[in-house]
Formats: structure tokens, C-alpha cells, sequence
């Protein structure tokens, strides 16, 4: 995650000319939505276009064969409905996030994730390089780390380390773990984006031998130490995805996010517990060039800066990636994982010919002067995906989103069910977000968490975890998530 300079630059007017934007909406198929959302505004404007969809006259039997029972049903539980309350959460203009502190561990915590074992234990990354068990319900760490790889990882700058893990689905029968970390090394090892993979001899294996990693999957990064993303997490499919920052500095000076021979600026969709045509892993067919010669296979989505933090819904099917951004503006990205919602040429979000809604212009100050770059940048004819939020640096304390999770608790069950929380790392300040019928609505005013969050995970329970930085006013903390109805 990078912390750019202060913000002094005024909205680019230039927005969206020349390039075709789109915001799918995955999760009505007979609609399309466009929305967008401007910082310090808890409103949203959305403007929503009805297609033509017929509907086959079987159906329309269907419908009529079963609207009196729905009725009947309908009439029947009203009462009940009454008496038990709220069916659903309550809209996000009403929350308010607040946090426990749990435990300080003083470290450079980077991830936090949970093994589907019922150890109730969680997976805590320490980013000097070492992976520590954390157990909820004491407080307490180990005092062994479960893997300890700093003598592999690179920790230059202030964005290397060990970045990500993820323990395979169904952690007690295929113990195995993903972890994903900048490699130290020379050359073009120094700084390789490397995702590696570690299989144990049991679920509840106190330690793991470094000497038994394979390294599955890497991306030369060694021109520069910023921008590596590096979130690792398996999604509904069965499938591992991966998070790259677009190669570093500023301005995307490798183009690296639009070009698809690389790994850079992406979303990564490989099978990770199998191993085809001499690859330590599969891939996926229905990924957008699995059978393509114009982009990496492994590829899934693209146009991204430093997609520091996403997390997948499993009960929505879909994907929430927070985007740091350079100096104007940190976005949001919301859309679904079923391959049947996805774009022919895989999901686009714009980067580096956009920034949050607007065109990136290099140099930003330049205003509506001429641009060299960015013919090289856009693409007339690409077709880039909106965030559903965006908010803007100019003029305050904001740093970067630090992307977060969907609640799907049960403590906060009839508060939150289905609002996603991010925050930004500088202020701590804390983000909501729902999505109803293909509709986004953000407060953008739902609390303050502590400074320096850099991730945040869920337990077994559903709950919401955070844990923070231990620079510039963070300790290395790690917190849960509280939600309660904002007071009148």
C-alpha cells in the first residue's frame, strides 16, 4: 500500500472521454446499473435502465400456478414476521462500526485468515515473514511461529514482507497452506512476487519445515519496492485467487495493468491443489484466455494499481477488491465470481488510464493539458469497469483503502448481515457498503477503527477480525468489529 503525498489536486474534468466505461450488475440479470458515489456524501446517485427481457410463456405459467400459494404463505406468516422484528440488516445509513481490542503484538501485521478445521484457531501474518496462530478466544498467540520463512523474504521499503496466507478448503483432510510474500534475492529475484504452497503431515501440525515449500507461481518485481498487492484466497469454486500490484513507482511507468502477457496489476484464478502440463497447478477453463493467445491464462481480471486487500463472498458469489490508489482517489471494486457474469475478455478496471471514476492524466497537475501518454494508456475500445465507490485525497488526512470483508455473523446477524467494511489506513476512518438488487449504498461515515489497519478476516463464526500496522500510531493490534444501530 502506498502513502502518497497530501492531496491538493482539483477533480480532473476531463472524466470518462474517449473511454467506455461499464458497471455490470451481476446479480440482476435484467438490469443495468450505473452509480457513482462522491466523497463526504453519504448519498448515492444511481440511475437504473430496465432491459427487455421476454420471459418463455412456461414460466409465465409458472408464475401464475404459484403466485396464490406465495400469497397464501404471504398472509400466513405476516403476523410472525411482526413479532420476531427485522428480517433483514438494517440499511447502512443506520450502522455504525466500532472495535475491541483483543490483543498487541507489536509486529508489522499484514493478514489475518481462518482454517475451516473447527480448531477455531486463526492464521495471523506477521510481515517480517512468519505466520503465527492466534486463538480468539484466549487473546493469546503461540509462542512458536507455524512457519517462519524471513530468511526468503524480502522486507525492503515499507511494502515487502509476507503478505498473504491461505489455508486450503477443507483444511482438515488436504492440510495444506498458500502463503504469498516478496522474495529476497538478486537480480531479478529481488523483490519476485511469489505465491508458494506447503503441505503438512496434519491439519493440527504445531510447525512447518521452510525446507518443504513449493513455490507454485512468481512475478519479476524487482525494479521497484511499492505497488505488490499480494492478498492470497480461495474462492466458492475451489480455486486460488491472487492479488499484484502493477510493478511500482508512480504512473504505471511499466504499463504493467493493461499488459497481458504479465502478471501485473491483476487478479490471479489458478487451481492450486492440482498440477497440469508441468505447471505446479491447473488452469481454471473458464478463465478469460485459457484457450487465448492475447493474455496470460492465469489471468482473471486486470487494470488494477495495488489491489492490496479483496475478499469473496461465498453466499453472493462475488468479489470486493480495494484498490489503492495514486494521488486522487481509492475505489472500491465489487463484481461477481460465476463465470457466467464475466466479461468475454475477463474484468477490467481501467487502471492506469483510470483512476477511481475519473482519466488519470500524467503529470496529474497538468489539468486539461495535452497528455503524451495517454494514447498508450487507453484503450478507445476497452470497456472498463466502475468502482462502486470512490473517495477522494484532496484535502484531508486519507492514505489508502484498505479493501475488508462481508459481515455473516450471527452476533450482529439483524445489524449488518451482508454490509461489506473496509477503512483507509492513514485516519482509520471506516467504510460500509450494501448491495441490494444490483443497488450500492455507502456510508461513508460508519465509524473510526484504529489508524494503520491493513487487513481484515473473518473467523469461524462469521465475525469480523482486523489487525493493524505498528508505524505511525499503530502497535500491531489486533481487533474485532462491533456494529451497532446508530443513535437517533
Amino acid at each position: 500500500m502506498s502513502i502518497p503525498p497530501p492531496r491538493l489536486i482539483p477533480e480532473d474534468a476531463s472524466h470518462g472521454r474517449g473511454v467506455a466505461c461499464r458497471q455490470r450488475n451481476p446479480f440482476d440479470l435484467c438490469r443495468r446499473i450505473t452509480a457513482r458515489y462522491w466523497p463526504g456524501n453519504n448519498s448515492s446517485s444511481v440511475r437504473s435502465v430496465m432491459s427487455a427481457t421476454s420471459v418463455p410463456l412456461s414460466r409465465k405459467l409458472r408464475v401464475a400456478l404459484v403466485l396464490p400459494l406465495v400469497l397464501i404463505a404471504s398472509v400466513a406468516t405476516t403476523g410472525a414476521t411482526a413479532q420476531s422484528g427485522r428480517d433483514r440488516a438494517l440499511p447502512v445509513d443506520e450502522l455504525t462500526v466500532g472495535s475491541e481490542l483483543v490483543a498487541t503484538t507489536g509486529l508489522r501485521l499484514t493478514a489475518i485468515a481462518t482454517p475451516d478445521d473447527r480448531s477455531g484457531r486463526m492464521f495471523v501474518v506477521d510481515k517480517g515473514g512468519r505466520v503465527l496462530v492466534f486463538h480468539p478466544d484466549t487473546g493469546t498467540l503461540d509462542p512458536q511461529p507455524l512457519l517462519d520463512l524471513t530468511s526468503r523474504v524480502s522486507t525492503a521499503g515499507n511494502e515487502r514482507g509476507l503478505l498473504g496466507v491461505a489455508p486450503s478448503p477443507n483444511f482438515a483432510k488436504t492440510k495444506t497452506l498458500f502463503v504469498s510474500y516478496t522474495a529476497l534475492g538478486t537480480g531479478v529475484e529481488n523483490g519476485a512476487l511469489t505465491v508458494s504452497r506447503f503441505e503438512l503431515d496434519s491439519a493440527g501440525q504445531a510447525t512447518i519445515d521452510p525446507a518443504t515449500e513449493q513455490r507454485v507461481l512468481r512475478q519479476q518485481h524487482n525494479l521497484n519496492g511499492n505497488h505488490n498487492g499480494g492478498d492470497l484466497m480461495f474462492g466458492p469454486d475451489g480455486y486460488l485467487y491472487w492479488s499484484t500490484g502493477d510493478g511500482g513507482s508512480a504512473d504505471d511507468p511499466l504499463y504493467g495493468a493493461q499488459n497481458l502477457s504479465n502478471l501485473l496489476g491483476k487478479i490471479v484464478r489458478i487451481d492450486a491443489m492440482r498440477e497440469c502440463d508441468g505447471r505446479p497447478y491447473c488452469i481454471p477453463k473458464d478463465n478469460p484466455f485459457a484457450r487465448s493467445a492475447i493474455g496470460r491464462p492465469e489471468i482473471w481480471a486486470y487494470g488494477l494499481r495495488n489491489p492490496w486487500r479483496f475478499s469473496i463472498d461465498e453466499q453472493s458469489e462475488s468479489i470486493w477488491i480495494g484498490d489503492v490508489g495514486q494521488n486522487r482517489w481509492e475505489e472500491i471494486n465489487h463484481v461477481s465470481v460465476d463465470d457466467d457474469d464475466q466479461p468475454r475478455d475477463g474484468w477490467n478496471f481501467g487502471w492506469s488510464c483510470r483512476e477511481g471514476d475519473d482519466i488519470h492524466r500524467v503529470p496529474a497537475s497538468a489539468g486539461e493539458a495535452p497528455d503524451p501518454f495517454i494514447d498508450i494508456r487507453c484503450n478507445p475500445r476497452a470497456d472498463y469497469e466502475d468502482p462502486v465507490y470512490a473517495y477522494g485525497l484532496a484535502d484531508n488526512d486519507r492514505c489508502a483503502i484498505m479493501g475488508g470483508v462481508v459481515y455473516r455473523g450471527e452476533e450482529f446477524e439483524d445489524l449488518a448481515d451482508g454490509t461489506y467494511v473496509a477503512a483507509d489506513y492513514c485516519t482509520g476512518q471506516a467504510f460500509a457498503v450494501q448491495e441490494r438488487r444490483g443497488r450500492h449504498s455507502v456510508n461513508d461515515a460508519v465509524g473510526s477503527l484504529p489508524p494503520r489497519v491493513t487487513s481484515f478476516g473473518l473467523d469461524a463464526e462469521g465475525e469480523v477480525w482486523f489487525v493493524t500496522d505498528n508505524v505511525a500510531g499503530g502497535t500491531g493490534q489486533i481487533h474485532r468489529l462491533t456494529f451497532a444501530e446508530t443513535a437517533p
